[in-house]
């Protein structure tokens, strides 16, 4: 899909909390739900990317997560993907300042070693 960035999200649940964990961003957002984890994590990297492309800060957009998770991201049997529009919240600004307009999170569901979809 053109004009947007696929980010990869890794969810983890521990005892009764949901940990995702963005992994180009190294951001990470807790919940009780899966569905409260997946909204959290989201809004944060739509905020993380309208801030940088606003702001002319993309030299410091992208910080990697560990590796450790990046190899439990890959080491996971499905990742499913989820499509999100990014809209500038700021009142009055100008779209001629680009922010991508969409975000496709690749998700996968980590429970003792085990992804699911």
């Amino acid at each position: 899909m053109s004009n947007s960035m696929t980010l990869y999200i890794l969810i983890k649940h521990d005892n009764s909390l949901y940990i995702a964990h963005c992994l180009e961003l190294d951001i990470v957002a807790t919940s009780d739900s899966i569905d409260g984890v997946k909204a959290d994590i989201v809004s944060l990297i739509k905020a993380q990317i309208e801030y940088a492309f606003l702001n002319d800060n993309l030299d410091h957009l992208f910080s990697p997560a560990p590796s450790e998770v990046w190899e439990e991201f890959y080491n996971c049997e499905e990742a499913h993907e989820e499509r999100y529009d990014i809209e500038p919240s700021r009142e009055g600004k100008s779209r001629k300042e680009f922010v991508p307009p969409r975000l496709i999170a690749r998700m996968c569901l980590s429970e003792q070693s085990q992804c699911y979809a």
